[in-house]
C-alpha cells in the first residue's frame, strides 16, 4: 500500500527550546522520503515564543501548517489533528512530539512496515533516555490498560504512530472530548481494528523546556485513567 498523501501531526506546547531542532531535522527526513506529505504543527496555547519561531518556519517551509489553538492538552490536540488531516485527505497520518524525544531516524522503518495488512504501526520505546520513573510509568500504564480494555498494547503512550485512514475515520469519533491522555484510547482503539504492529526504537531525552505530562500526574490520576479506559471501552462494541 503506497502513502499518497501524508500528515504529520505535531502537538506544541511551550517548547520555544526545542522546536527549531525538532523542526530542522524533521523537514529533510520527511522530504527524503519523497512522499507528498504536510507537517500539521498544532500551537495548544503556548505562552512563550512558540508561536513566534512557527510562524517563521511556516513562511520557508510551505509543507507546514500551523494551527493556533486554545490549551486543550496533547491528547485533544492530537484528535483536533488526526480530524484535519482526514478532512484533508490523508490516507495515512503519522504523529510525533515536538520536545525532540522522536528520532525520524526512524521513520523509514516505520512507513516501510505500513501495508494494505499493517494499518497501524507504532514504535516501541524499547531503550529511552528520559529515565527511570518513566519507563517504569510505561510500564505500568500497559498493564493497566490491559485490565481496564482487554488489549495488550505494548506502549499505549507512545508518541511515534503512523495510522491508515481507514482505522483512523472509525476510531476518532469514539474518544470522548474529557478524556486527558486520549492517545492511550486511540492505541486501544488500534489495537482492536487493526492489531497494532511494533517497530523497536530509542527514544532520546528532551532537547528543553518540561514535560507537559508529568510523572507524577500519571500516577496521581492512574485511577481516573482506569475508570476512563474501562467507561469508554464499553461505549465502543465492535469496531
Amino acid at each position: 500500500m503506497s502513502i499518497n498523501n501524508l500528515w504529520v501531526v505535531m502537538p506544541v506546547y511551550n517548547e520555544e527550546e526545542a522546536i527549531t531542532s525538532v523542526i530542522e531535522e524533521w523537514i529533510p527526513a520527511l522530504n527524503a522520503t519523497k512522499l507528498n506529505y504536510t507537517l500539521c504543527i498544532l500551537n495548544d496555547g503556548s505562552k512563550d515564543g512558540t508561536l513566534g519561531l512557527l510562524r517563521k518556519f511556516e513562511g520557508q517551509y510551505p509543507a507546514i501548517k500551523i494551527i493556533d489553538k486554545k490549551n486543550s492538552g496533547h491528547g485533544q490536540s492530537c484528535i483536533m489533528g488526526y480530524k484535519l488531516a482526514l478532512d484533508n485527505g490523508a490516507d495515512w497520518i503519522l504523529q510525533i512530539d515536538s520536545d525532540g524525544q522522536c528520532d525520524p531516524q526512524y521513520l523509514p522503518a516505520v512507513i516501510a512496515m505500513s501495508s494494505d495488512k499493517n494499518k497501524a504501526v507504532y514504535g516501541f520505546r524499547e531503550t529511552r533516555d528520559d529515565g527511570t520513573q518513566r519507563y517504569v510509568v510505561s510500564r505500568f500504564v500497559t498493564l493497566f490498560t490491559f485490565v481496564a480494555t482487554g488489549q495488550w498494547v505494548k506502549d499505549a503512550n507512545v508518541p511515534y504512530r503512523l495510522i491508515h485512514k481507514s482505522v483512523m475515520e472509525k476510531i476518532v469519533d469514539k474518544v470522548p472530548s474529557d478524556f486527558h491522555l486520549a492517545n492511550i484510547f486511540v492505541s486501544v482503539l488500534s489495537n482492536k481494528m487493526a492489531k497494532i504492529k511494533w517497530v523497536n526504537i530509542h527514544f532520546r531525552d528532551r532537547s528543553g523546556g518540561s514535560a507537559s505530562v508529568k510523572t507524577f500526574s500519571f500516577v496521581k490520576h492512574g485511577f481516573k485513567l482506569y475508570k476512563q479506559l474501562k467507561e469508554a471501552s464499553k461505549g465502543v462494541g465492535t469496531l
